[in-house]
């Protein structure tokens, strides 16, 4: 049985469900912190996230990769582990991305009997926010835990003759390119490792120093693996720590020889002090632990990425494999076309200051000449950009862009000739960011852009007509028309910035209001991928809101039929509830997709929704919390629900700071600056509540 160190909150894992039992705590006050469960999603294809030991936003995430692989490299259901690698993307789609610097530890006979995976004991695994350990069947008991550089790994070994780490310079989920190493005098590991990036579409390079503290009977080298064999005594424990930096191998052996200082345990509690701090922005007050579980979870979910990759020293290299310095955090690994919907919205309420500096990254992601996807010569992971404009233009409305529109307006007048117009999916999104530019040239006073930008925006109509008002038998088909990971009634409400219009063309708001009626009626809606996730949110456009507020309900809290993954809708539905505090918390196929999915959760639950990209509107719906406070700058933002329970789900009325708001859209710039947004709920519908006008 594995014993482990009093200060790891305990994880007990029964079957496919995980439930806590506690045990010392990590901290006196152990907080927010204690409400995340790391193994919810991290089953077979039901979310793609991970068990990492890192801290929030750090660029190292040491983990266990599994044999079956995941995309995030750790499978909960595997029964093997292929060894501890160092760098990944929590919850993306394709093959994922990272499994770099792959460790391996080893307790053979002889030489010629290295194996290359072991099984584990399931129930010894523990994971905890900045932590995790397992007990191998090799008798080795490995523990993770990591600084935003530094990956700890501790290994305590059986007694043996002949025990050892393998370290793979060359192992990669999508792709190896190169690498080089050498190992220094002092026993160091140096060097750089070139993979493929997510999707196949481009490459980066980050460079690496690695050390460990036992004596070596022999190394041997082959096909990029270095093999460190030494006899062990009984749980004996080798310390491996591995540094990363996306700028040179003599920044990396810098921030190791820093980092040598620094005990396993203290780096540890460090990490859970980080994640409690993080979480502590907002405090949801329930007598459900399960659903403080779940939100607390998602919100650790969201805040692993995008990645801080400077160094100490401030310095980065850009997507153009230039060396770059900043005086603030820098960061890298983007998913912009999955995150401008519920992310970075979420972001510039909850975390500004963070928000802040991942938009001055995002200018300088523009001034190294930004791709859709990714370079050849990027620093670190990442994924793709577009509607970058979308996210710049909501931020310059909340009064949250830290510099000035003009200074990039040059860069995003060259990317919108070249947006796609090549689907029906492609106009519509290409048509969204057409618009983004007309509003940001209006702001600039280029009136004759402004024009120019809103009528291009608007010739969607055209292609709308066409393809969306009358929807036909092959409206449901996967790919249909060419389209991207969707069908045409899931990509058809897709603008945003002309909700009237669409309504007109469709022969007025009711009419509009019956399609989405036969749309949910008909369960042709995709919880589990990105193009429609805004629309149960529409019903706020017309005279029943309250409609949102029983759909919604329904998604959060009961099981449904759900008819399609990424690529195909299945023969068969997905009958469950779609997010659970189980390994597999969400419906399979369902990618956290860096934490959109997850920011989704989060919005629903706390009653609000960004439901227009580039703007400030937020839809309203019931919470799921009897009290949510979120930490502002000028005061507390508290949103009550007054009433509510399992049959409480309707909004009869709503007040801001006492006075009544009979709308069910509000302004993000009204609630961001703190107050108090009060719901009373009832068990029917208030039908005369939040019409629209």
């Amino acid at each position: 049985m594995l014993k482990l160190h009093p200060y790891i909150f305990i994880l007990v894992l029964l079957l496919v469900q995980c439930k806590r039992q506690e045990s010392t705590l990590v901290e006196e006050d152990r907080g927010l912190a204690r409400y995340i469960n790391p193994f919810i999603c991290t089953s077979n294809d039901h979310g793609q996230t991970d068990v990492a030991a890192g801290v929030p936003f750090g660029m190292i995430k040491p983990c266990p990769d599994t044999e079956p692989i995941a995309h995030s490299g750790y499978d909960y259901s595997a029964k093997e582990i292929i060894g501890f690698s160092n760098t990944r993307f929590s919850g993306v789609g394709c093959r994922g991305v990272g499994g770099n610097l792959r460790i391996f530890p080893f307790v053979a006979s002889q030489s010629d009997s290295i194996p290359t995976r072991v099984t584990y004991s399931k129930n010894s695994e523990r994971a905890v926010p900045g932590a995790y350990a397992v007990l191998l069947d090799n008798g080795v008991k490995a523990e993770l835990t990591g600084t935003r550089q530094v990956g700890y790994h501790k290994y305590t070994f059986p007694k043996s003759k002949f025990s050892g780490l393998t370290i793979d310079l060359a192992s990669s989920y999508v792709g190896h390119i190169a690498e080089e190493h050498t190992i220094l005098d002092n026993g160091v590991i140096a060097g750089k490792v070139t993979s493929v990036n997510v999707c196949r579409k481009g490459q980066y390079t980050f460079y690496y120093a690695i050390s460990f503290n036992k004596e070596i009977t022999s190394v041997s080298e082959q096909n990029s693996k270095l093999t460190f064999s030494f006899s062990t005594k009984n749980d004996e424990a080798v310390q491996l720590l591995c540094a990363l930096s996306a700028v040179s191998e003599e920044n990396a052996q810098n921030t190791l020889g820093k980092a040598l200082d620094t005990s396993f345990e203290d780096v540890k509690k460090s990490a859970y002090r980080q994640w409690n701090k993080v979480m502590g922005n907002v405090q949801v007050e329930t007598g459900n632990d399960t659903l403080k579980e779940l939100f607390y979870t998602h919100l650790y979910h969201a805040t692993q990425s995008p990645f801080i990759i400077n160094d100490d020293n401030g310095n980065y290299r850009g997507s153009d494999g230039k060396l770059y310095n900043s005086h603030q955090n820098y960061y890298h690994g983007w998913s912009i076309w999955d995150t401008f919907r519920t992310k970075l919205p979420l972001f510039s309420l909850v975390y500004p200051e963070r928000y802040s500096e991942i938009l001055s990254s995002l200018k300088q992601l523009y001034k190294q000449g930004k791709p859709d996807w990714a370079t050849e010569t990027e620093p670190f992971l990442t994924i793709r950009t577009e509607h970058a404009i979308l996210v710049l233009l909501e931020a310059y409305k909340k009064g949250q862009l830290p510099f000035s529109l003009g200074s990039i307006y040059a860069e995003l007048k060259e990317e919108a000739e070249t947006l796609p117009f090549k689907s029906p999916d492609n106009v519509l999104e290409s048509s969204l960011d057409l618009w983004a530019l007309s509003q940001i040239s209006k702001e600039l006073g280029y009136l004759d852009d402004h024009k120019a930008y809103k009528d291009r925006a608007f010739e969607y109509k055209t292609l709308w007509k066409e393809k969306f008002l009358m929807m036909d038998e092959d409206a449901d088909v996967m790919h249909g028309d060419g389209l991207y990971e969707g069908t045409l009634w899931q990509y058809r409400w897709f603008v945003p910035f002309d909700m009237e219009g669409i309504q007109n063309m469709v022969g007025g708001q009711q009419v509009f209001e019956s399609q989405l009626d036969y749309f949910f009626d008909n369960e042709l809606f995709n919880i589990g991928n990105q193009p429609d996730i805004q629309v149960p949110y529409l019903y706020n456009y017309t005279d029943s809101p309250w409609k949102t507020q029983a759909l919604i309900h329904k998604l959060l809290n009961t099981k449904t039929n759900n008819w399609y993954g990424t690529h195909e809708k299945f023969e068969k539905p997905i009958f469950k509830k779609i997010f659970t505090n189980t390994p597999d918390g969400y419906i399979r196929e369902m990618d956290d997709d860096a934490g959109t999915m997850s920011s989704w959760y989060v919005w629903s639950t706390m009653g609000l929704y960004p439901i227009f990209p580039g703007s400030t509107e937020l839809a309203l719906t019931t919470p799921q919390f009897d009290k949510i406070t979120i930490q502002t700058k000028d005061k507390p933002l508290q949103i009550i629900a007054n009433g509510l329970s399992s049959e409480n789900i309707y909004i009869q009325q709503v007040t801001w700071n006492g006075a009544e708001i009979n709308t069910a859209i509000v302004d993000f710039n009204m609630i961001s600056k703190g107050g108090i947004l009060r719901f009373e709920l009832g068990d029917k519908p208030n039908k005369h509540w939040g019409k629209n006008k």
